[in-house]
C-alpha cells in the first residue's frame, strides 16, 4: 500500500519526483545501461511482435530495443514527471507510437487486444503487483506473452536482509519502489499467466541489494492454470539451473 497519497504525494512530485526521480532517471542508471543492462532490454524484447504494449515505459530507456517484428507499439506510463521526459523521446522516434497516460492496474484497452505485453521494472514500483497482472492477462490474447525484467529479493538470505533493512529508505529515493519483493513467486501464482523462460540473472554493477535480476517470458493461457504456473526454461546467467520455486 503506498504511503504517499494526498499532500504527501503532491509534494514529492513537486519535489524530488520532479527534478530527481524523474530529472536525473537516465543519468541514475547510465552506469548500469553502459556496463550491460542496455543487452539485457534488448535480450527481454527479442522475442515481442504484433502488437504491443509496454508498461511503465517511464523515460523510455526500452525504445531503441524493439525487433522488427513488432507492429504496432503503445507506450504506457502513470507518473506525470516522466511522461514529459517520454514524450520527447517519442517525438524523435523513428517508428509511429500511441502514448497513454495510464497505470499497469487499470488499462484503458479492450480484453485480448494485444499479442505481446513488455515491461521493465514495474512489479516492484505499483503498490500491489496483483491487479497489475490480472491487467496483463486480461489485455493478452490467449497464446499472447508478457515479456519482463524485474529487479527481485536476493537469493542469498543474507542479501535479502540488507534488503528488507534498506527498504524504508529505497523506498522513498526510488518513487516506491519494492526491492525485496518475492516476485517469482508472484508470478507463478497467476492463473492465466504461465512463465514459458525464467533467467536468474544480475543487473550489472548494480549495488548488491538491488543487483538480483530475472529476465522471462510468460504466455497467456486460454482457460487459466491448475495451480501455480511452472517454468519451462529456468537458467541463471552462469548457465545453471534453478528451482522454479526459488524466492528471489
Amino acid at each position: 500500500m503506498s504511503v504517499l497519497t494526498g499532500a504527501l504525494r503532491k509534494g514529492y512530485n513537486a519535489t524530488w519526483g520532479k527534478y530527481v526521480f524523474a530529472g536525473m532517471y537516465d543519468r541514475f542508471l547510465a552506469r548500469v545501461e553502459k556496463h550491460g543492462l542496455s543487452e539485457k532490454r534488448a535480450e527481454m524484447l527479442a522475442p515481442a511482435y504484433g502488437r504491443t504494449i509496454e508498461l511503465g515505459t517511464g523515460t523510455g530507456l526500452n525504445l531503441p530495443h524493439y525487433p522488427d517484428a513488432v507492429t504496432e507499439l503503445v507506450l504506457t506510463e502513470p507518473y506525470p514527471p516522466m511522461v514529459a521526459k517520454l514524450q520527447e523521446k517519442v517525438r524523435d522516434y523513428p517508428r509511429p507510437v500511441q502514448l497513454t497516460v495510464a497505470g499497469a492496474e487499470k488499462l484503458p484497452f479492450p480484453d485480448a487486444s494485444f499479442d505481446t505485453v513488455a515491461a521493465a521494472m514495474i512489479l516492484c514500483t505499483v503498490p500491489d503487483p496483483g491487479p497489475a497482472l490480472a491487467e496483463i492477462s486480461r489485455v493478452l490474447k490467449p497464446g499472447g506473452q508478457y515479456l519482463f525484467l524485474e529487479h527481485v529479493r536476493h537469493a542469498d538470505p543474507k542479501v535479502a536482509r540488507k534488503q528488507d533493512l534498506v527498504q524504508i529508505g529505497w523506498y522513498w529515493f526510488g518513487n516506491e519502489c519494492h526491492c525485496n519483493r518475492p516476485t517469482v513467486q508472484t508470478l507463478q501464482e497467476q492463473q492465466y499467466l504461465e512463465i514459458a523462460e525464467l533467467k536468474h540473472d544480475k543487473i550489472p554493477g548494480a549495488w548488491e541489494f538491488i543487483e538480483a535480476m530475472i529476465i522471462g517470458r510468460a504466455v497467456r493461457t486460454e482457460h487459466g492454470l491448475n495451480g501455480n504456473g511452472k517454468a519451462i526454461s529456468d537458467t541463471s546467467s552462469q548457465g545453471g539451473t534453478h528451482s522454479a520455486a526459488c524466492d528471489c
